[in-house]
């Protein structure tokens, strides 16, 4: 692995006593003020959120549900079929429910549908006489649909965090902080958090004493923000703290019984990771778009009904078994496709009939982080290929998709992930234009990516006190990742390999005048120990956590690589 170890910054933060190293990991991340410090390290849900009406067209979509509650309107929401779509209209259609408000809610199919708003659901809701539409996690791109939903005589408030084309829809009002021109100040919620901040102007305005009950939200906004990668940082830091909090004492029926089918250790005494929301939680709500309908998860959502929540939430963990088997099986064979076609490709693109249009996403991200390459990954279904892609550092992949744009039908996403509609006749095209654009961006996608440890540090300083500033640092995930530290010339006083089939290893190590040992667990680096014995001289780079076994708690080198 290609380490680097990120630079000192020569200034200090006044005002404050802090660890040096912990010191430094501030200044790295921009926090550089005394005020800083404060807010990163207790944010606070009454003074560290935005006023929702500071979004441009706030006020107009509060005055558009004061008229629908008025006179009794009927209210769709055109949700999407991941965790941050279905938990989006989870938010939105809570919130509008409590107002007093009839509202239907249509999750499309991703197989057959995709993403967006469309036709099909437009004349459903026209069927149901639905007079005030929104989308929650979509829309911002759907300009022809708008326009049809309009001449059906719907009102469209479209909310959303995607990208914004210079063409925007005729929508009635939009919330999308990516739009131009938008002056609301935090530009990276999830499509979940945008829905959030929606009921909240409508409940300080229409059940101002009913503000404090959207804190049970929270568990909800929480698993939208970090299922979409969001950064941890500004409001989503709050969210997502305060989320995770909610979310191991949740109300919710539907994520009780998600936790006790997966065996997932989250108690009101245990709250969960912002690793185990992505890695556990995350993968099972997307399980049922990818492999059956979304609506599936959007029911467990809203379920009230303890055994109906139960009988969902196993029907979603087997789909989320076969999820992962096919992900592996397709993954294996997207690998050998590169190797024997595209190893000279700058950007990837792979595409099969074989390929369900639920998975691709995850095989794309495989295939990127493994060869740190953009890449598209296709499933073809009729004349239309339907792609997700994934990118690297150093290519936005909607740049990308802009610039060969003249190959595509439709398109839309973030810097590092997106999706396309593409007619298959196309994609060799496609395929070559992307090439050729990375290609002209001249960024050495062979070299070994860089990894960076925040700092380098004593074996003498793997302390508790250490572990208490790092967990006060907590949630880390994306924008906000977890420390690494550079520890070198510790003596390895004990090896083992540990865990099934040997995965892992196990070991002691000591400083060199032998006042201080600390144990390490090495996940997935079992194959060092043949490598090591005691009494060898080895750097390690590792997360500082704590171990907590038969009612002891210590500190524990979590161990990234061995040198």
């Amino acid at each position: 692995m290609n380490w680097h170890i990120k630079e000192k910054i020569d200034k200090k933060i006044n005002g404050k006593e802090l660890y040096q190293v912990i010191e430094q990991i501030f200044l790295q991340r921009g926090i550089k003020t005394a005020e800083d410090v404060d807010k990163f390290l207790s944010p606070d849900y009454e003074k560290d959120l935005h006023d929702p009406f500071l979004f441009n067209d706030m006020e107009k979509v509060v005055q558009r549900v004061y008229e629908a509650v008025s006179i009794g309107e009927r209210v769709g929401i055109f949700g999407d079929h991941d965790a941050d779509g279905v938990s989006s209209a989870t938010v939105l259609a809570e919130g509008l429910e409590a107002l007093g408000l009839d509202v239907e809610v249509y999750i499309p199919d991703k197989i057959t549908e995709g993403h967006g708003i469309n036709a099909t659901a437009i004349d459903l809701f026209k069927k149901e006489k639905v007079s005030l539409l929104f989308s929650v996690d979509c829309g911002t791109s759907n300009v022809n649909e708008v326009a049809y939903a309009v001449s059906c005589g719907m009102d469209v408030i479209i909310t959303d965090h995607h990208h914004a084309p210079e063409v925007l829809p005729n929508a009635y009002a939009i919330i999308n902080p990516q739009v131009i021109g938008e002056k609301y100040p935090f530009k990276e919620l999830s499509g979940t958090a945008v829905a959030f901040k929606v009921v909240q102007a409508l409940h300080s305005i229409f059940l101002p004493e009913e503000m404090d009950k959207l804190k049970w939200m929270l568990d909800v906004v929480c698993v939208g923000t970090v299922a979409d990668c969001m950064p941890l940082v500004g409001e989503n830091r709050v969210f997502v703290k305060y989320g995770l909090i909610v979310l191991s004492k949740t109300r919710r029926k539907g994520y009780q019984e998600l936790i006790k089918t997966g065996n997932l250790a989250i108690t009101e005494q245990k709250v969960p990771s912002v690793h185990m929301v992505a890695f556990q939680i995350a993968p099972r709500i997307n399980a049922a778009g990818r492999m059956t309908h979304a609506k599936h998860a959007y029911a467990l959502m809203r379920e009230q009904k303890y055994e109906n929540a139960r009988k969902l939430s196993q029907d979603i963990e087997q789909q989320n078994i076969q999820r992962r088997q096919l992900v592996d099986k397709i993954t294996h064979e997207a690998e050998k496709i590169v190797e024997e076609e595209q190893r000279d490709r700058s950007f990837i693109v792979i595409a099969s009939e074989e390929y369900p249009v639920g998975i691709v996403g995850i095989v794309a991200g495989r295939i990127a982080e493994k060869y740190q390459k953009p890449t598209g990954v296709f499933s073809k279904i009729g004349d239309e290929g339907r792609g997700s892609f994934r990118s690297v550092d150093g290519v936005h992949i909607v740049d990308v998709l802009t610039a060969c744009s003249m190959h595509l039908n439709k398109y839309g996403g973030h810097e590092k992930a997106a999706g396309a509609t593409i007619d298959n006749k196309k994609l060799d095209d496609f395929a070559q234009a992307a090439d050729a654009y990375v290609k002209e961006l001249s960024i050495d996608l062979s070299a070994e990516p860089v990894l960076w440890a925040d700092g380098e540090i004593e074996l003498s300083e793997v302390n508790h006190e250490l572990l208490y500033f790092l967990q006060k640092c907590e949630p880390f995930g994306e924008g906000n990742e977890e420390p690494v530290f550079c520890i070198r010339d510790v003596i390895v006083d004990s090896v083992r390999m540990v865990g099934n089939g040997d995965e892992h290893i196990k070991l002691r190590v000591s400083s060199r005048d032998e006042q201080y040992a600390v144990d390490g667990i090495g996940f997935g680096l079992g194959k060092k120990c043949s490598e090591i014995v005691v009494g060898d001289v080895i750097t390690v780079y590792a997360h500082i956590q704590e171990n907590e076994w038969m009612g002891n708690v210590s500190v524990q080198l979590n161990i990234i690589d061995i040198v």
